[in-house]
């Protein structure tokens, strides 16, 4: 089986997609909750609003709405295969009025994905993972799997050492693939050949 690492950004060739600006209003000091997969909902706005970046003219929306925070924003088309696939992890699913540059409702079809928690699953040594001096992870050169971690890696899940990438199996990969979503990007992940 291969993996891949979803793209938060999206394509940034293409001047006219929509970039979003920063965290749902609200959320304040918990808004890295949504990046580092820790639960949201208690603090999440039951009104939550986010506006496109006013430094990023794009308009066009996506299936993906690359951010610089780290999220996993989607249409809601994209959630439904996520969610089929996404079964047997814990995931928050949460919706968001989408606004443009200036203040007016532009979408209410988008959700930010989080998969609660992380998994053990990076080669450290092939990953070229740099430990800091009280022995928190300070960089992740590249993402590679430990073969013998990999035999019950759910279909979307984020690695210990960096919460904030988002790696999928083939079988999601390809449904996401299958259905055209655009501004997907899935990057192949190498698995190490150290068994």
């Amino acid at each position: 089986m291969r993996y891949f690492q979803i793209s938060t950004i999206g394509s940034l060739h293409d001047p006219e997609i929509a970039l979003l600006n920063g965290t749902p209003e609200g959320m304040s000091l918990r808004a890295y909750c949504m990046s580092e997969g820790d639960p949201a909902h208690r603090f999440y706005p039951k009104e939550a609003k986010v506006s496109l970046r006013h430094d990023h003219p794009g308009i066009k929306l996506s299936s993906l709405l690359g951010n610089t925070s780290s999220y996993l924003i989607v249409h809601a088309d994209v959630k439904e295969v996520i969610a089929a696939h996404a079964q047997d992890i814990e995931v928050e699913y949460l919706p968001f009025d989408l606004y443009d540059h200036r203040k007016r409702l532009y979408s209410r079809d988008y959700f930010i994905i989080n998969p609660i928690g992380t998994v053990d699953c990076l080669d450290a040594a092939a990953s070229g993972v740099k430990i800091g001096p009280e022995g928190s992870v300070i960089h992740v050169a590249r993402f590679v799997l430990d073969p013998k971690k990999i035999a019950h890696l759910p279909a979307l899940f984020r690695p210990k050492e960096e919460p904030a990438v988002y790696l999928v199996t083939e079988a999601l990969a390809e449904a996401l693939k299958a259905k055209g979503f655009t501004n997907i990007l899935l990057e192949p992940v190498s698995i190490s050949a150290d068994a």
